[in-house]
């Protein structure tokens, strides 16, 4: 066998899910895939495919491995389809919303659809065929659950020896940067500088009348703040870290240095950042410290690390467990399918 293992495995990270195109009269076969109707892969297919696989830093991988991904990846899909596994398209829409909500959450962001399609598009050649490549992704798993669901249902869950384990190799890794949770009484910036300079005179009056107790931080909010996110809600605005590099760059790092160097409980000047002007309170400021197993894995989450230690473990031993499943019903389908392999290196 050549690698039938772990060329199965390469099934689930999808860098051959999208690929097979219909086959080109133009092209030679490199091989035929037969179990419920015949069908070529193509050289130009292969080429294409292994291209891909160089472009993404694989090593040591041949044209032939790569020919056992789309033999396996054509058997899996033609199985599916005759064990009457199927996938709508309003699933697969349902799918690719999900996974553009995923990016803007991971960028910090609200992803636009053309931001979204230009990536997909990068990656895949078109967001057609990103389509693609999530529906065969969704038949995989169904495919998986309906023939192997029952091997996958008694995963063990980690011991607290294990977690232990892998929190004592990993500790640097929970490092958490000093944090503060503020709140703000917030007037944008204009392209008028008169009325930028109004707006920072304003602010440092409402300061100071705050300090002095003429008027409550909560009511100020209320009265001035142009925050419409916030302003219904105390000016709450969440947490800063002193890493994020993203709000770094939007509201600039003197502005994020002095928020960071308040105590709870302190109301500040005026500040200026990027995007304009500020009041801000704080509640709460934690130093950096390397988190421990009973503490939250961020600020504004329950999670404790050893919650966050045991999902990952047992994730793990899930995806080891549904690998082994995966290669058997590659194997299985392999044993049933008329395969002619044309292609000589």
């Amino acid at each position: 066998m050549r690698k039938h293992n772990i060329i199965a495995v390469l099934l689930v990270l999808l860098l051959a899910s999208s690929m097979l195109s219909a086959a080109s009269i133009l092209s030679r076969p490199a091989a035929t895939v037969n179990l419920i109707r015949n069908e070529a892969i193509t050289t130009d297919e292969l080429d294409a495919e292994y291209q891909k696989y160089i472009a993404q830093g694989a090593q040591n991988i041949t044209k032939r491995d790569v020919l056992d991904v789309l033999i396996n990846n054509a058997v899996f899909l033609q199985g599916a389809e005759r064990d009457g596994v199927t996938v709508s398209d309003r699933q697969v829409e349902q799918l690719y919303a999900q996974a553009r909500a995923n990016a803007s959450q991971q960028a910090g962001y609200s992803v636009s659809d053309d931001e979204f399609a230009a990536e997909a598009t990068r990656q895949f050649g078109s967001v057609d065929a990103y389509k693609k490549a999530l529906k065969e992704q969704m038949i995989l798993e169904q495919y998986l659950m309906q023939e192997k669901g029952s091997e996958l249902q008694n995963i063990p869950q980690p011991s607290e020896g294990e977690i232990a384990s892998f929190y004592r190799q990993n500790q640097q890794g929970f490092f958490q940067a000093e944090n503060v949770k503020l709140a703000h009484i917030y007037i944008p910036k204009s392209d008028d500088e008169a009325k930028n300079a109004e707006s920072m005179e304003l602010l440092q009056s409402v300061a100071t009348d705050i300090k002095a107790g003429n008027i409550t931080f909560e009511k100020a909010v209320a009265q001035y703040s142009e925050d419409e996110s916030s302003k219904n809600i105390g000016g709450d605005i969440g947490w800063l870290t002193a890493d994020n590099t993203i709000a770094r760059q939007g509201w600039g790092d003197a502005f994020c240095d002095q928020v960071l160097s308040m105590e709870p409980g302190d109301v500040s000047d005026a500040l200026e950042s990027n995007t304009g002007y500020h009041i801000v309170k704080v509640s709460v400021h934690n130093d950096a410290k390397i988190l421990s197993l009973s503490d939250p894995v961020s600020p504004e989450e329950s999670t404790t690390i050893h919650d966050y230690i045991a999902q990952l473990l047992y994730m793990r031993n899930y995806q080891i467990a549904m690998n082994n499943a995966l290669n058997e019903m590659v194997a299985e389908l392999r044993s049933e399918a008329q395969i002619n392999i044309l292609y000589e290196e």
